[in-house]
Parts: structure tokens; C-alpha cells; sequence
């Protein structure tokens, strides 16, 4: 057996092993909570509706359709309140810093480097794909992009 030269340990401290247990304990807690949600067949619809609503939250425009959107998820979040499940682990939607895509620029990149893939294009534009998809998504509706792939895969071309 070899001698490492460090034979000390350091022992925790009864608080710092109180805290440890408490985190554990609020981690089984948690754990539980998502349980029920998903045992309960209308607390997992309601779950996943408030996930669509964070979702439909960061993309929409419209202030009043966001108002709207905002005190439905306020009210569905004292749904699953009051039937036990905390709603502190869903996520709420802010917007990014790179979100602005701006589609002309987006458009001049396609021209400019025809074939590039989706993560080429959105680090040349210093933002992420999930901000540039609706745009892309607008350009090709508007048949001014064209794909070829799938997926990751995706290339886009100038129509």
C-alpha cells in the first residue's frame, strides 16, 4: 500500500451535513410533486399546457394576446398550487439577448453562403437557431429560401 503524504481528512461539520440532508429531503420532495403530476391525468394536462403557453409566450408578438396568454398561465399555476404541485421548476420564458434576427440579414447570409447549415448561419449572426427558426420558417413560407435535409442536416439555398 502506497502513502499518498496526505493522511488527514477533513469531517464536515454537523451543519454542513444538516444541510446536505435538507437538500436531499427537498430534492424527494420535488421528485414527489412530479409524480403526482404525472399519475393525475388533469394535473399532467395541465402541466403540459402551461408548457405550451411558456412556449406560445416566447414567440408571440401581440400585446394583448400575450396578456391573455399570461393570466391563463397565472391561473393554471393555482391549479396545480392548490392540488399540491409547485410550479417554482417551470420554466418562464424571457427573451434572449440574440432573438432579434433580423430577416433581411438572415437572407443576405443564405445569398452570400448558399448551403450553410442552421448552426453555421446562426453563429455567423451571433444568436442561436432557436431564435432564427421563426424567421427562417417566414423565408421559406414566403419561398424566398428553399431546403435541402433534414434536421441538423438542413441546408438552406436562395430560391
Amino acid at each position: 500500500m502506497t502513502d499518498t503524504g496526505d493522511s488527514s481528512r477533513t469531517r464536515r461539520t454537523e451543519e454542513q451535513r444538516i444541510a446536505e440532508l435538507e437538500a436531499k429531503i427537498a430534492e424527494l420532495r420535488a421528485r414527489a410533486e412530479a409524480k403526482k403530476a404525472k399519475k393525475d391525468p388533469s394535473l399532467r394536462h395541465i402541466s403540459a399546457a402551461l408548457r405550451s403557453i411558456d412556449k406560445a409566450l416566447s414567440t408571440i408578438q401581440d400585446a394583448a394576446t400575450k396578456s391573455a396568454l399570461s393570466e391563463t398561465r397565472t391561473a393554471l399555476s393555482a391549479c396545480l398550487s392548490l392540488n399540491g404541485v409547485s410550479t417554482k421548476n417551470v420554466l418562464v420564458p424571457r427573451g434572449r439577448s440574440a432573438a432579434r434576427v433580423d430577416e433581411a440579414q438572415l437572407l443576405a447570409y443564405v445569398q452570400e453562403h448558399p448551403g450553410a447549415r442552421g448552426e453555421v448561419i446562426a453563429a455567423a449572426l451571433g444568436t442561436d437557431t432557436k431564435s432564427m427558426r421563426p424567421v427562417m420558417h417566414r423565408l421559406i413560407d414566403d419561398r424566398k429560401v428553399k431546403t435541402k435535409g433534414e434536421a441538423r442536416g438542413m441546408q438552406y439555398f436562395l430560391v
